[in-house]
């Protein structure tokens, strides 16, 4: 129970942290306490500040600093550094079991990295491939369709959405 809740945390603060609406909202709350802060601090005589300038500057200053940081990239590698070590790693191992055609193997490999980062391209390709050949093909459509979603000119992605599709019209037929 602890593990499951622990891991959709993980997946709940992945989704927040990549998702825009949910990043303004947290970037304007964190903006307005900091503002409330510094108001606070200036009345007190802790800063020499009068209200409208400890309201601005509290208020924008972190704005700023998240904007920036979100331009530039900072902080994404460190902050998943353990996830994505390991991540690698099973990206390696499903590689080499997807190219000696062990489609189960590779599969036990490519969920848990695309359980952590769900928007992991290569992850979501070989999956796709998996599913593809072990006849789970509503999950490869599904799969390949959201990395068809970020790379849209990939040709082998959109010839295997192709086979897969024809395939799965086939036995409906």
């Amino acid at each position: 129970m602890n593990g499951e809740l622990r891991m959709s945390l993980r997946k709940w603060g992945y989704r927040f942290y990549k998702e825009p609406g949910w990043a303004v909202v947290w970037y304007l709350t964190t903006g307005t306490l900091c503002a409330v802060t510094c108001l606070i601090l200036s009345r007190a005589g802790y800063l020499p500040w009068d209200d409208v300038t400890a309201l601005l500057l509290g208020f924008f200053v972190p704005i700023v600093t998240y904007s920036f940081k979100e331009a530039m990239g900072w902080y994404e590698y460190t902050r998943r550094y353990g996830s994505y070590a390991v991540s690698e790693r099973y990206l390696e191992l499903a590689t080499e079991y997807v190219e000696k055609e062990r489609w189960d193997d590779a599969l036990e490999y490519l969920n848990p990295v695309l359980f952590d980062m769900p928007d992991h391209l290569r992850a979501l390709y070989y999956s796709a491939v998996c599913r593809e050949h072990l006849g789970e093909r509503e999950k490869a459509i599904e799969q390949i369709s959201k990395y068809l979603r970020e790379k849209p000119d990939d040709i082998e992605a959109q010839r295997l959405l192709s086979r897969v599709s024809r395939t799965q019209e086939k036995q409906a037929a």
